[in-house]
């Protein structure tokens, strides 16, 4: 039972959890997938980036996007900072995120390669499971 309230909260916060997990569906996962399609093998030279490949910069604009919010949701709810600190903590923390993600977004439309797909794999469920803890505990 733990695990679930881990993955979907409990009471009201079900919906914010299910919001949050449509987002990383769609602005995540379903992008990779699309972008899993089209990568090369090793010494195959990657296609030209098309205007289609700005839709890759969606991965790193919603993981940070989510990060704001449960950054937000956190230090509201477990720190007695002043409001300022709070909302400071929160856009550091989805900045970090978008510092990290943005350029891995456009290794993966430049070189289209396997490395930077795993890449964005793993730095998306890094900072899915990081959304989660913060959550976990601003609730909990």
């Amino acid at each position: 039972m733990a695990l679930l309230r881990f993955f979907f909260g409990h009471g009201w916060w079900v919906l914010w959890y299910l919001a949050f997990h449509l987002i990383m569906l769609v602005g995540v996962v379903m992008t990779l997938v699309i972008f899993a399609q089209e990568l090369k093998p090793p010494g195959e030279k990657p296609a030209l980036a098309s205007l289609g490949s700005m839709l890759v910069f969606m991965i790193g604009l919603s993981l940070a996007g989510v990060t704001l919010v449960n950054a937000g949701i956190w230090s509201g709810m477990t720190t007695s900072w002043p409001w300022y600190a709070k909302g400071l903590f929160a856009i550091a923390i989805a900045g970090v995120v978008a510092a990290v993600s943005l350029p891995l977004n456009n290794w993966l439309a430049i070189n289209q390669s396997y490395p930077s797909f795993w890449a964005n794999v793993a730095v998306a469920a890094i900072v899915a499971v990081g959304n989660l803890v913060l959550l976990w505990t601003a609730i909990n």
